[in-house]
């Protein structure tokens, strides 16, 4: 299992819209047509977990949990290969307008 953490200058809620919806996640995931993903859990705005994997290959859990903090949300994944796009994911955020 490989775990990762970002904190990001953004709301929770701004956090999960991001990782939930697939417009949010098309800002900063990399557009791969091979890849199927899959939501297994959502609780709103703090857990989501999904599996995801490209054609033919091993299928990959994918846990994101979103922590309110001072300066915005911390972003923690776990996943069992370190395939987490996070520094896309936090340099989507400097795109947004505050």
């Amino acid at each position: 299992m490989v775990q990762r953490e970002v904190e990001i200058e953004a709301s929770p809620q701004e956090v999960w819209e991001s990782l939930a919806t697939e417009d949010g996640r098309e800002r900063w995931l990399e557009e791969d047509p091979e890849r199927e993903l899959r939501v297994e859990i959502a609780e709103e705005p703090e857990r989501l977990v999904w599996w995801w994997r490209r054609a033919g290959g091993p299928p990959t859990r994918v846990e994101v949990l979103v922590v309110a903090v001072p300066a915005g949300a911390r972003v923690i994944v776990r996943e069992s290969a370190p395939r987490f796009p996070l520094v896309a994911f936090a340099r989507a955020f400097a795109l947004v307008p505050v």
